[in-house]
């Protein structure tokens, strides 16, 4: 078979493929689903038989007169049971012939994906050979969408980490707030010690959020991507972040205000990674799309070649 011929069954062996899946993920559920239709059907049947045997329940409707109403009503119960019962089994027993079909036909199908992707390398290695400009042209460019994209990734990857870190420190700031506030309404002692050890903690993440704060914006002077590409995050306000605001704490006012002006610094820069990272995303997104929309050229190109 040629290039064509490969490809194309290389696509219906996916088609298949995809289908069988699917057939199987549908199999599972109409035997999960026949689990709960035989529970139910066994319950029905052991009220029409409790109200035919006698018992309690049956001596009671027959008193008031409506054993004959009662049963009429249990009987239609299992019946309906039943036809659901017997209705998932068929499905099941279609199912299964469709999954033996779909594996069988897999199964003929070879592997056309290993000869396609052979031929289409000893093709291609036969332009480069002859220093081919279209092939070149599309291997430049696949090149680099594959280095932005490995740059954005990067980037993406320590800006999540900062948001991580941005999100604990703003959780302990936000505890150290509400013991501050009871300190200062006559907490005693304990309020005292229990906002200070907060405050340690906010300390110790915020940096540790410095660290990757920085380490974010390193891989960001790296990103070469359009709307990315001139960003930069603002980091002044956190070069000194633990110092300034938990050394020489004068008076629990202070204190106070030293911490509500830490909690709304982290939400500045929380907001403005999370805005950075959104827009990594899309670029990433963007480079996705172009690098596969290239690769099909190529590979076309390939084939037609």
């Amino acid at each position: 078979m040629d290039l064509i011929q490969l490809k194309e069954s290389a696509e219906e062996k996916n088609r298949l493929e995809k289908l069988l899946n699917h057939t199987q993920n549908e199999l599972t559920q109409e035997q999960n689903k026949l689990i709960q239709l035989q529970k139910e059907l066994k319950k029905e049947f052991e009220d029409v038989k409790r109200l035919e045997e006698g018992g309690i329940t049956n001596l009671f409707h027959e008193l008031l007169g409506t054993k004959e109403k009662k049963l009429d009503k249990e009987r239609q119960e299992y019946l309906a049971a039943k036809l659901k019962y017997e209705n998932c089994q068929k499905q099941i027993d279609n199912l299964k012939e469709e999954v033996e079909r779909l594996s069988r036909e897999l199964q003929q199908c070879g592997n056309p994906e290993k000869d396609y992707k052979a031929l289409l390398s000893a093709k291609e290695q036969q332009l480069k050979a002859a220093n081919d400009g279209t092939l070149q042209k599309y291997e430049k460019q696949l090149g680099h969408y594959y280095s932005q994209k490995k740059e954005v990734n990067e980037a993406i990857h320590a800006g999540e980490m900062a948001i991580k870190g941005l999100k604990l420190a703003l959780e302990s700031l936000r505890k150290a707030q509400n013991w501050g506030t009871f300190d200062m309404v006559g907490g005693g002692l304990l309020a005292t010690a229990v906002k200070h050890s907060k405050m340690d903690d906010a300390k110790s993440l915020i940096h540790d959020v410095q660290y990757r704060l920085r380490k974010f914006n390193r891989e960001l002077k790296d990103v070469q991507v359009g709307q990315v590409g001139t960003m930069d995050l603002q980091l002044d306000g956190l070069t000194t972040f633990a110092d300034y605001f938990f050394d020489n704490l004068i008076t629990d006012w202070v204190v106070q205000s030293k911490i509500n002006r830490a909690y709304d610094g982290c939400v500045d820069v929380l907001n403005q990674v999370s805005r950075i990272v959104h827009q990594l995303k899309s670029a990433d997104s963007s480079l996705s799309n172009k690098y596969k929309a290239t690769k099909k050229e190529l590979t076309d190109y390939l084939v037609q070649a």
